[in-house]
C-alpha cells in the first residue's frame, strides 16, 4: 500500500449514531496518511448516539452531504406517528432530543451532492439525488452514470459496498467487486463506488466499512474494521430504541 505524505481521502457514510463504530473507523484511518475526511450522509438514524456522532463528523469532515435520515429528521415533527415504523420513528425522535440547535442547524445546511474534482459525493443515486434513489442494478447504475460529470462519484445508502464501472465508450456497466487491498482504476472507464455502512452494515459482514481513495493514483481501498459490537448493542437497550435495530449490528444485515 503507498505511504506518500497526505495521499488519500477517507470517505464514509450511513454512521447511524453508532459511536463505537464511527471512534473504531476513525482510529484505523488514523494509520494512514489522510488529507481529508468526508462524510456521505446517514450520520443520524437507527442508533443511540446522534449527537456524539454528529459532533464528531462536524469535528473531522471537510465535506458532508445529505442522507436521507437527515432529510427525516427535518420533517420528523411534521410526520403522524403512524406514517414511520418503529425502527426509524424512535431513532429520529431521539436525535430531536439530543441534538443542540447548533448540530440541527449544521446538518440543514449541508448539500446533496458536492463535487471535488475529479470526485462526486452524495449519499445515493444522481439521478433525481432528492428522491433517494438506491443503486441496486444495471438500469439503477446506469442512470446514476447518466447525471455522473466526474471520473469517479461515491455513495451509500444501501450499506453494502460495491463497486460499478462503466465504459464511456458503450455506456455499459458492471458490478466489481471491492477489495481491502489496493486497486487500481481504468483512467478509460468511469466509477461508482458505494462505501459501504459504519454503523450498520447489510452485508452479511458486522466489520464497519468505509473507503481510501487516492485520486492523483487512482488507487481504491475499502477498509473492513471490526468494533466492541457488544458495547454499541447496550448503549441501543439503554436508550430504548427497538431490539431489532441493536440484533442486526451482531449480522450485518
Amino acid at each position: 500500500m503507498p505511504k506518500t505524505k497526505d495521499s488519500f481521502f477517507a470517505i464514509f457514510s450511513d454512521v447511524h449514531a453508532n459511536i463505537d463504530a464511527l471512534t473504531a473507523v476513525l482510529a484505523d484511518i488514523d494509520q494512514f496518511p489522510v488529507k481529508g475526511f468526508f462524510c456521505l450522509g446517514d450520520t443520524v438514524g437507527y442508533g443511540p448516539e446522534p449527537a456524539m456522532c454528529v459532533q464528531r463528523v462536524m469535528d473531522t469532515c471537510a465535506i458532508s452531504v445529505l442522507g436521507n435520515h437527515e432529510a427525516m429528521l427535518s420533517i420528523a415533527d411534521k410526520i403522524a406517528d403512524e406514517d414511520w415504523d418503529i425502527s426509524i420513528r424512535q431513532p429520529l425522535q431521539l436525535a430531536n432530543e439530543q441534538l443542540t440547535k447548533a448540530q440541527k442547524s449544521w446538518l440543514r445546511a449541508q448539500p446533496i451532492t458536492a463535487d471535488v474534482d475529479p470526485i462526486t459525493l452524495s449519499h445515493a443515486s444522481l439521478n433525481e439525488p432528492p428522491e433517494f434513489h438506491y443503486i441496486h442494478d444495471d438500469t439503477e447504475a446506469e442512470a446514476h452514470f447518466a447525471a455522473q460529470t466526474t471520473f469517479i462519484s461515491f455513495n451509500g445508502h444501501t450499506h453494502v459496498p460495491s463497486i460499478w464501472e462503466e465504459n464511456p465508450e458503450t455506456f455499459a456497466c458492471r458490478l466489481l467487486k471491492p477489495s481491502e487491498k489496493s486497486t487500481l482504476l481504468n483512467a478509460k472507464k468511469r466509477y461508482s463506488v458505494n462505501v459501504g455502512s459504519v454503523g450498520q452494515p447489510r452485508d452479511d459482514d458486522p466489520r464497519a466499512c468505509y473507503v481510501l481513495y487516492d485520486f492523483q493514483q487512482r488507487l481504491l481501498i475499502h477498509r473492513r474494521v471490526s468494533y466492541d459490537i457488544a458495547r454499541a448493542q447496550a448503549r441501543f437497550e439503554k436508550a430504548g430504541l427497538p431490539a431489532h435495530n441493536a440484533a442486526r449490528l451482531a449480522k450485518g444485515h
